[in-house]
């Protein structure tokens, strides 16, 4: 992408990147808790950083705030939150069935069960009010 739109500018390439390097489509399948999602992190912190010309040692904290999003860790479990959410709320019986195990019995043998708790855990709000996750409780907290 930064080939093709090197000279263009910072707030076009911003809005290029979060169109075409920001889907994370099946990230909320993903387990959360495994360090390979820093991986994914870091690599995104030096799109940003490529996107505003920063500096490779500005510090990663200030990167997303700077940008005005989200830190992306924070994003991610804002909408895992969401889809166990939809999952638990579905009308789905089987759907509904098989969350609700996972997350309320299961927990830890579960990676649906994992998510919820790991999401639970990063907004320091109990595994019942999971719900109360959402993009909004993100930017009042990470923002």
């Amino acid at each position: 992408m930064f080939c093709y739109f090197s000279k263009r500018d910072q707030l076009v390439k911003l809005k290029l990147l979060r169109s075409y390097c920001s889907d994370f489509y099946g990230s909320v399948l993903w387990d959360l808790a495994h360090s390979s999602i820093e991986d994914v992190c870091i690599a995104w912190r030096k799109g940003l950083k490529r996107v505003w010309g920063l500096p490779a040692r500005t510090h990663s904290v200030l990167v997303a705030p700077l940008c005005g999003l989200l830190h992306l860790r924070i994003e991610l479990v804002s909408r895992c939150a969401g889809f166990v959410v939809k999952c638990l709320n579905i009308s789905n019986q089987v759907v509904k069935s098989v969350a609700r195990h996972g997350v309320y019995f299961q927990r830890m043998h579960s990676p649906v069960g994992c998510n919820a708790q790991y999401c639970a855990s990063v907004f320091g709000v109990s595994l019942d009010r999971v719900a109360e996750i959402n993009k909004k409780a993100a930017w009042s907290l990470y923002g």
